[in-house]
């Protein structure tokens, strides 16, 4: 008839680690590897008391024991150690600074620099037509804001919806910013969701003014916690509407 196996708890004091009902024969292997000290205790499943592995002659036998000092250890130690190679001094050459990786380096920024200024002196010379508009679209739900000059060359504000001109009288002939963006505050406040704004300038208008009412239309993406304009675009038009 077959043993019964036998199953141990094992406490790791180092780790403070406690394995329970581990096969005896496991714990054997690990009194041999070496993973089981002296100190570390155990006791058999089901039980409460523990035992040192050093002071159990079932373990005791397979704990790692150092070898008896012979009388030759120390004329062994004060013998001189062979080894397989030698120092040398090193040679002239190899003070030389290797050129090769520099070499390297220099041709890959070279061809960088080569077809980065290729690229940029081409796109300069490529013709490009001219946009009536910036953005073309269909969609009635859109404001648009126009932007043209007067006599003066001062910029003059129109607004309408979709691809209609401005109607209202209020909406045309707008001198200043400042009457502008009321007239967009009204204008937003006809739709209960956010709109998409674009804004269309003449192509002789100074960049810092298309700039301006850019600027204007950001601080009013949200408003009391409401987005109120989810899009802004910005374009050029050669002609007048």
């Amino acid at each position: 008839m077959a043993d019964k196996p036998r199953f141990l708890d094992v406490w790791i004091v180092e780790t403070n680690t406690v394995y329970r009902e581990v096969p005896f024969t496991v714990v054997a292997d690990w009194v041999q590897q070496g993973r089981l000290l002296e100190n570390d205790m155990l006791r058999w499943s089901g039980q409460k008391d523990w035992f040192a592995v050093g002071g159990t002659p079932s373990f005791a036998a397979y704990l790692p024991r150092a070898d008896s000092h012979r009388a030759n250890d120390q004329a062994e130690a004060l013998e001189a150690v062979r080894v397989d190679f030698s120092w040398k001094p090193r040679e002239a050459e190899d003070e030389d600074v290797d050129m090769i990786p520099l070499i390297d380096v220099s041709l890959v920024l070279l061809i960088f620099f080569i077809l980065t200024t290729t690229a940029v002196a081409v796109s300069t010379t490529i013709p490009t037509p001219k946009a009536e508009f910036g953005v073309l679209t269909s969609n009635p739900e859109m404001l648009w804001i126009g932007i043209d000059r007067d006599g003066n060359g001062e910029p003059v504000y129109s607004l309408g919806w979709g691809d209609k001109p401005a109607t209202a009288a209020e909406d045309k002939n707008i001198s200043t910013l400042d009457r502008l963006m009321e007239r967009v505050d009204s204008r937003m406040m006809e739709k209960d969701e956010a709109v998409e704004i674009n804004i269309k300038g003449n192509e002789k208008l100074p960049s810092g003014v298309i700039r301006d009412v850019a600027i204007k239309l950001e601080d009013r993406r949200m408003v009391d916690g409401k987005i109120k304009v989810s899009h802004i675009y910005a374009g050029v038009r050669e002609k007048n509407p």
